[in-house]
């Protein structure tokens, strides 16, 4: 009877087992049968297993560059590319004519069989849209993004110079900023915050970046960025164009503590107590410094979340496409761009991470080659989440003496520790003048190996 009961267990277990194994299985197929599609995958991958640059547009663009360099692209095994504005354009971005040129390219690319895929900014950083955003939206811009701190023992003369103003009592800070006149020549810790705004440039249109924590600015990016697309290709967005890349967007302060308009609100919601009661403890090292910081950074990334990440992960989801780039994944311990890479790569269909140059070190946390926890991350994400691609934007600054072994290692690294989708940085058009500078090496004929790079 005991040796029935445990056959009986036995069967059970391995039912289970067996049932599972079927559940979570691709269909029946005989093994030799996958092995020979695998080996011929190998030897002659499809497109969408085979590399896609980041192809600079970074000069008066005609159709005969496109042809030339989509062939050059097919002949060298690329699959596709990263159609990228880059210092140096001419063509007007987001124009009639630069649509013109881009619908031209996916007709080239279908024709070689070459994926053109979007990338959404005007060089970098992703949420300007070259200028356009902050000229629609001043409010993008204008409101202030970060609150320097002055501490004080006597306040000065004019209020007005500053936005907040706070004295310290006992274990607290209370706001007199409205109460400012009572307090003059009375002897205290004051802590006084002015505003900080992000710098105008050339770099952004003649404008500044825009403050991606303010309401509505990511879906005025989208609808900026993406309406000529959709426009000209309708339905071809999610099929004949399969994603977006989108460009170390972030959330950094142009000086002092990162804040936006409605922070406080926020935050009170979110926590319970007044920021503003605790605001220098995010520089100072007192009572319950450490909660506060907490809570100020998961604030911040949960506002970058749903007004970044989740308005662009549902416009890609509508339109069947895929959500790829990345942030500044490298930084950490430092917060400053966003507060958690991880966090915003959940809303990435396909999420992705940058390496750059060409020097291993694998003991600095902020190291590119050699930073396994960065990779790490990045499939760790995707593992939970189910996403099957993850993208790398590799070789950036690797210099124009790197080499086809350096370039092997550099790829082979990532590929063991999850990467499955290369990106080159960057195939240029042109490298007339300062544009030979510009993080070289180079994926197209302006580098003498290329005729051996397949």
């Amino acid at each position: 009877m005991k040796t029935k009961t445990l056959m009986n267990k036995s069967f059970i277990i391995l039912a289970f087992v067996l049932v599972c194994s079927i559940g979570y299985a691709s269909p029946p197929q005989p093994r030799v049968m996958k092995f020979e599609k695998l080996k011929k995958e190998l030897k002659d991958p499809s497109k969408s297993f085979r590399s896609a640059p980041l192809w600079v547009w970074n000069t008066k663009v005609t159709r005969a560059d496109i042809d030339s360099m989509l062939k050059e692209l097919k002949d060298q095994g690329f699959g596709g590319a990263f159609v990228h504005p880059r210092p140096g354009m001419i063509t007007d971005y987001l124009s009639d004519e630069w649509f013109d040129l881009y619908k031209y390219s996916v007709e080239v690319g279908k024709e070689l069989g070459l994926d053109i895929w979007i990338y959404d900014e005007n060089s970098y950083p992703s949420g300007f849209a070259g200028g356009h955003v902050p000229a629609q939206m001043p409010e993008s811009y204008n409101q202030g993004q970060g609150l320097n701190p002055e501490k004080k023992e006597i306040l000065p003369e004019n209020a007005k110079d500053y936005f907040l103003c706070l004295k310290k009592e006992g274990a607290t800070f209370i706001d007199i900023t409205s109460t400012w006149d009572h307090y003059k020549n009375v002897k205290g810790e004051y802590y006084l915050y002015n505003k900080t705004y992000y710098g105008r440039t050339d770099w952004h249109g003649g404008f500044s970046y825009v403050d991606l924590l303010y309401p509505g600015v990511t879906r005025k990016f989208i609808e900026v960025t993406m309406s000529g697309y959709e426009k000209h290709f309708g339905k071809k967005l999610g099929t004949e164009i399969k994603g977006v890349f989108t460009d170390e967007p972030n959330i950094s302060s142009p000086g002092g503590m990162r804040w936006t308009p409605d922070l406080f609100g926020v935050f009170q919601k979110q926590w319970g107590y007044d920021l503003k009661s605790v605001l220098p403890l995010l520089g100072e090292t007192e009572e319950n410094w450490k909660q506060v910081r907490h809570n100020y950074m998961e604030t911040l990334t949960q506002m970058f979340i749903d007004r970044w990440s989740k308005p662009w992960f549902e416009y890609t989801e509508g339109k069947g496409m895929y959500w790829t780039g990345h942030y500044w994944e490298h930084g950490w311990p430092d917060m400053s761009h966003g507060g958690d890479n991880m966090a915003m790569y959940a809303w990435h269909q396909m999420p992705a991470i940058d390496m750059l140059f060409n020097q291993f070190n694998d003991s600095h946390p902020q190291a590119q080659f050699g930073n396994v926890r960065s990779v790490k991350e990045l499939s760790s994400v995707a593992n939970q989440m189910g996403y099957v691609r993850t993208l790398s934007e590799t070789y950036g600054g690797g210099g124009w003496d790197v080499t086809f072994e350096d370039l092997k290692r550099l790829g082979d690294w990532e590929y063991v520790l999850g990467v499955n989708f290369m990106n080159q940085h960057l195939s240029h058009m042109t490298i007339t003048g300062a544009r030979k500078y510009d993080y070289p090496p180079v994926f197209t004929s302006l580098s003498p190996w290329w005729s051996n790079y397949k």
